[in-house]
């Protein structure tokens, strides 16, 4: 062997190892971007708003023109609220993209600059969220755009768009995937004794926010997001966050706990205000006219979820209509739910009595109560518990138990409202109650 070959040969066996292993380097394990150069002018030829017009919903379509699109990351997934997805917004609107990346945020954090060349890439929607990807996978859905491809294009890390300030009426589908701040907002009360979702169950949480004009919104926290066991705020202010779409309804996403700036004030409103509190002499009712699995809606009676979403649903079983509440497969953490009666005047000393029946028994989950200031919400009444027979553990399952007659004298000269209260949780308390053939005379 020559000089020359015996000094080259490492050389060279060196160098093609090196090249070698730097082209298998996945990129999550790279060093995290600079600040970047600024993207050029001119760099897009059409716009996330044109782009998203071209998808249909329920379709997944792949581009084939030599599209490209550019923005500002607005929302990451450091938080954990979103996966191997970043949301990108120009002046016209916002699409998801999904990657193939894990922290895809140390390559693609908010207010990073990013063009994206389309051709090949897909457009496609999850329950009529559009996305952006990079394939469509064997199953007929849509997968994510690999992290060494060069579609994705870094610029410059710059200041974030300022967040268009809006009511939740004010939303249309440009807002989706933008970024929002909603003033004059709350949780509404019920869901202000929980977390904002289930941490250790990795389980996402829908919880209500509402503002000062009755309307509201989801706002939905995954499991995996850092902040999923931090208690729901209790008080009034502004949310910032970027509006989602699930099967036609807006619901909100935020990004990291300080989104969420509730620390004032409450909006004082009567949530029963103009309510028409009708008012009987008797209550005869067996239930007979409803419609199995419906809710119930009886003339003046009232059906509230307090908390969780669940309210009391006719049932047909063995040719008889009845009431059933029930916390199985509710989705909410806690369930509680009143099914109350309209007015009764007490012109004169009254009884009531009523039949129960319990099935698959875990917990005592129902109780009978009475209230004389009863108007609309069972949570801002005044309530007073009865004293009466209900199905027990010990009875068996879908067998009637008569309350027994249940004194109401002592309220002679008011009018009363009876509520059928139902407490449970999705876990372990799921009992299921009925009601049928409730008489006040």
């Amino acid at each position: 062997m020559t000089s020359l070959k015996k000094h080259f040969l490492p050389f060279l066996l060196a160098a093609l190892g090196a090249f070698v292993f730097s082209s298998c380097i996945d990129e999550t394990f790279d060093q995290p971007p600079t600040d970047g150069t600024p993207l050029p002018d001119g760099i897009a030829n059409t716009s996330i708003k044109e782009l998203k017009a071209r998808h249909t919903l329920g379709e997944l379509e792949t581009i084939t023109e030599d599209l490209v699109i550019r923005g500002i990351v607005v929302a990451d997934d450091a938080s954990g609220n979103w996966y191997r997805t970043f949301v990108l917004q120009d002046e016209t609107g916002g699409i998801e993209v999904t990657l193939d990346l894990a922290g895809s945020y140390v390559f693609y954090p908010e207010g990073r600059e990013v063009a994206i060349k389309c051709n090949g890439l897909v457009l496609g929607d999850y329950n009529d969220l559009v996305q952006l990807g990079g394939y469509i996978a064997f199953d007929n859905t849509l997968g994510p755009i690999a992290g060494v491809t060069g579609h994705l294009i870094k610029g410059a890390l710059t200041d974030l768009p300022a967040p268009k300030v809006m009511t939740f009426g004010q939303l249309t589908s440009d807002d989706v995937s933008t970024l929002v701040t909603f003033d004059n907002v709350q949780f509404v009360k019920s869901d202000t004794a929980t977390t904002l979702a289930d941490g250790p169950h990795e389980a996402a949480y829908n919880l209500n926010i509402e503002n000062c004009a009755f309307e509201t919104i989801v706002l939905r926290t995954s499991g995996f997001a850092d902040f999923a066991d931090e208690n729901v705020p209790n008080g009034g202010g502004s949310i910032t966050g970027i509006p989602g779409v699930y099967r036609g309804d807006y619901q909100l996403l935020i990004r990291r706990l300080d989104d969420l700036a509730l620390n004032g004030d409450r909006c004082s409103f009567d949530p029963c205000a103009g309510t028409n509190v009708i008012v009987v002499d008797a209550v005869d009712e067996d239930f007979a006219t409803g419609v199995n699995n419906d809710n119930v809606a009886e003339y003046g009676w009232s059906n509230f979820a307090v908390k969780g979403t669940r309210l009391w649903i006719y049932k047909l079983f063995d040719g008889n209509v009845y009431v059933q509440s029930t916390a199985f497969n509710d989705f909410s953490p806690e369930m509680e739910s009143w099914l109350v009666t309209p007015g009764i005047n007490l012109n004169v000393p009254k009884v009531l009595t009523f039949d129960s029946a319990k099935a698959f028994w875990t917990h005592d989950g129902l109780s009978v109560w009475i209230s004389t200031n009863f108007v609309c919400d069972p949570s801002v009444a005044t309530w007073q518990p009865l004293n009466c027979t209900l199905a027990a553990e010990s009875d068996a399952d879908h067998a009637w138990i008569p309350s027994g007659d249940i004194d109401l004298s002592g309220y002679t000269g008011s009018t009363v409202f009876i509520g059928f209260k139902y407490v449970g949780n999705n876990s372990s308390l799921t009992s299921s109650y009925r009601i049928d053939n409730v008489v006040v005379e």
